[in-house]
């Protein structure tokens, strides 16, 4: 059964679809068959188009925010929420320091300032 998604994005595929390579692929149906129900219904609705991968999620979050990847969406994030103009320069190695047991993460920033005249 086509959603309306499937009208705009056609590589959206049916949850049948789905579960024939899962269950094709030894490797992928241990791992699918280890979540709980739930778990396997909402991947199958993600990948159905019949829910969205909410964008606030941490892990969204973090691969679209990762300056490794795509440092132009950090440096235009920062830029906006700073007002003025930010380039990563170099990305500092994630080591997971955390103040306590369930505290926050500590995050380290260097911005360097571009002390260049302008043209």
């Amino acid at each position: 059964m086509a959603n309306k998604l499937q009208d705009y994005f056609p590589m959206i595929r049916t949850k049948e679809s789905i579960m024939e390579q899962i269950e094709a692929d030894r490797h992928l149906k241990s791992m699918f068959e280890q979540w709980g129900e739930k778990h396997r219904q909402e991947f199958l609705d993600f990948c159905t188009g019949v829910r969205g991968v909410k964008p606030m999620y941490d892990f969204v979050s973090k691969e679209v925010l990762n300056p490794e990847t795509v440092p132009e969406r950090i440096d235009e994030l920062l830029s906006l929420l700073l007002g003025q103009e930010v380039h990563i320069v170099e990305v500092l190695p994630g080591d997971s320091t955390r103040i306590a047991d369930e505290a926050s993460l500590v995050i380290t920033l260097s911005v360097q300032r571009n002390t260049r005249p302008e043209p």
